[in-house]
C-alpha cells in the first residue's frame, strides 16, 4: 500500500514528524532519529525496543477507549509509526484563546483521559500540554507515547501528574484552578487518584526550593 511522505513538521529529541497521505486519508509519520554517540547495532536495537513499545501502548490505550490517534502501521525498516492525524489544536495553542471557565472543562476532561490510563496502569511518559490534541467539541486527544511504558507503580503515574503541573505552571498564572480541574477528572477515572495526587506532592516536596503558591493544593 502506498504511503506518501508528505511536509516536515518537527524534530524532537526521538524522533521527526512528517505528514503524509495513506489510502487516501490524511496521516503523521513519526521516525525515531539514531544516535550517534551509541554503537550501530545498540543503537537499532534500543530504537525498535521503543518503537513497538510505543505501538504497544498506544494500541492498549485505544482498546481501552482512551482518546489516542490509531496507529495505522509500523514500519521496522525506517523505525517509524504511521498513524491517524487528529484535527485540532495543541492545547498550549488553545490556552492563549479560550476563556478560563471553558478551559476548566477542557481540563476536566484531559483529566478524565490521564485518569482512565492510569487505571489500566499505562503512563504517558511526557505528560505536557504540547502532547495533548483539543479536537472536535473540546475533545482532548493524548498524543505521542515515545517515553510512555506500563508499570503498576504510583511513583510513575505521579512522576506524569508532576510534569503535567510543572509545564502547565510555567505558562499560566491560572495554573492552580486548572490543575484543580484536572484533578476532578482525574479522580472519577481513577480509583486511586487521590492517593497518587498526595504522593505527587510528596515527591514535589523533595525540591528545595519552592514557593508556597506554587505547591500542589
Amino acid at each position: 500500500m502506498m504511503i506518501v511522505q508528505g511536509d516536515f513538521l518537527v524534530k524532537g529529541a526521538e524522533a521527526s514528524i512528517y505528514t503524509g497521505f495513506f489510502l487516501q486519508s490524511s496521516v503523521i509519520i513519526k521516525q525515531r532519529l539514531p544516535k550517534t554517540y551509541r554503537m550501530q547495532q545498540l543503537d537499532q536495537t534500543i530504537r525498535l525496543q521503543r518503537l513497538r513499545a510505543e505501538a504497544r501502548i498506544m494500541t492498549s490505550a485505544w482498546k481501552i477507549g482512551i482518546q489516542v490517534p490509531v496507529l495505522l502501521g509500523i514500519n521496522i525498516d525506517d523505525q517509524s509509526l504511521l498513524i491517524e492525524e487528529i484535527p485540532g489544536e495543541l492545547l498550549f495553542t488553545v490556552m492563549s484563546s479560550t476563556t478560563r471557565i471553558a478551559l476548566e472543562t477542557i481540563f476536566e476532561s484531559v483529566g478524565q483521559q490521564v485518569g482512565l490510563l492510569h487505571e489500566n496502569d499505562l503512563i504517558h511518559g511526557d505528560l505536557t500540554v504540547f502532547n495533548i490534541i483539543i479536537g472536535e467539541n473540546n475533545t482532548p486527544w493524548l498524543i505521542d507515547f515515545g517515553l510512555g511504558q506500563v508499570s503498576v507503580e504510583m511513583e510513575r503515574k505521579a512522576d506524569d501528574l508532576l510534569t503535567f503541573y510543572n509545564t502547565l505552571k510555567a505558562i499560566s498564572s491560572d495554573f492552580q484552578v486548572l490543575f484543580e480541574a484536572f484533578q476532578v477528572g482525574y479522580n472519577k477515572e481513577y480509583s486511586k487518584g487521590r492517593k497518587t495526587i498526595e504522593h505527587t506532592k510528596k515527591i514535589q516536596s523533595r525540591a528545595r526550593y519552592i514557593l508556597p503558591e506554587e505547591r500542589l493544593e
